[in-house]
């Protein structure tokens, strides 16, 4: 085994100038297209980031509708009708007589 004094100012290895220029031909190419990668990922980033704003935005848009629908029938429910009105003017005795009320047999359903 040569010793490392010996070795003197020589390479080990040698590269001709055709694969020089080829290696430094495809670090080019290479360079190229990894910055319009970095292009299109900025692209993607933007779009990625415009649709979760407006799924955001469309989520809200609905909570809020159907909060307010929610509330529409809420005050639709508590308006009293005819017969909410009927029976709350009813008296205690009056009621109690209501629970005892039969109907005789209607003779158009035999």
């Amino acid at each position: 085994m040569k010793e490392v004094q010996n070795i003197g100012k020589r390479m080990p290895y040698a590269e001709s100038e055709d694969y020089l220029k080829g290696l430094i031909s495809q670090a080019t190419e290479q360079a190229i297209l990894q910055g319009a990668r970095g292009k299109t990922r900025v692209i993607r980033m933007w779009l990625a980031a415009a649709a979760a704003a407006l799924v955001l935005i469309a989520g809200l848009t609905i909570t809020y509708f159907h909060q307010s629908s929610a509330e529409e029938l809420v005050a639709e429910q508590t308006a009293k009708g005819p017969i909410d009105q009927f029976l709350d003017n009813l008296t205690d005795d009056e009621a109690q007589q209501l629970a005892y009320y039969e109907i005789e047999d209607i003779p158009e359903y035999y």
